[in-house]
């Protein structure tokens, strides 16, 4: 047996049939879902770019303190204990940098702290460092070899 049913005509107008789609209210929240979570994403983005500017500046700001070390250490007079500070150009921007030299338990030996700054902001400083500044003409203090450790040392004969 044949089915009389003729899918044709028992079908409404096309414009009349019901098709499934998404309400104003379903798109509405679908685009503020996707709104937030944008503003998540461009938050973790400034605030990388804000760390990346910071961890760029402790490695210059270190670079000038060490570059002020080895210009004291340099320097053919031995510093005097006392601050003295100055300005620098380096990687395009200026820096300010303070050195405290004080002395040490250790007559031949003087401590040297360098802080640095950007000069748009002096106030805070960026990085600190410390170094040691042995003085000029000072012979070395010869130590053992691990070869010479326990062998009896030859004196004068």
């Amino acid at each position: 047996m044949r089915s009389t049913y003729n899918l044709r005509e028992n079908m409404p107008h096309p414009l009349l049939r019901v098709k499934p789609a998404f309400t104003l209210i379903e798109v509405l929240v679908a685009l503020v879902v996707i709104a937030i979570g944008l503003l998540a994403v461009l938050s973790v983005a400034a605030r990388s770019v804000r760390v990346g500017e910071y961890l760029q500046d402790r490695v210059f700001g270190s670079w000038v303190a060490q570059n002020e070390i080895t210009r004291l250490r340099l320097t053919p007079k031995w510093p005097a204990v006392g601050e003295s500070n100055g300005e620098v150009l380096f990687a395009s921007r200026k820096w300010n940098w303070q050195a405290k030299i004080e002395g040490t338990p250790d007559p031949d030996l003087r401590r040297v702290t360098v802080s640095i700054a950007l000069a748009a902001n002096p106030k805070q400083t960026v990085t600190r460092l410390i170094g040691f500044i042995a003085r000029p003409n000072v012979q070395p203090v010869k130590l053992p070899t691990p070869a010479t450790v326990g062998r009896p040392q030859p004196g004068p004969s």
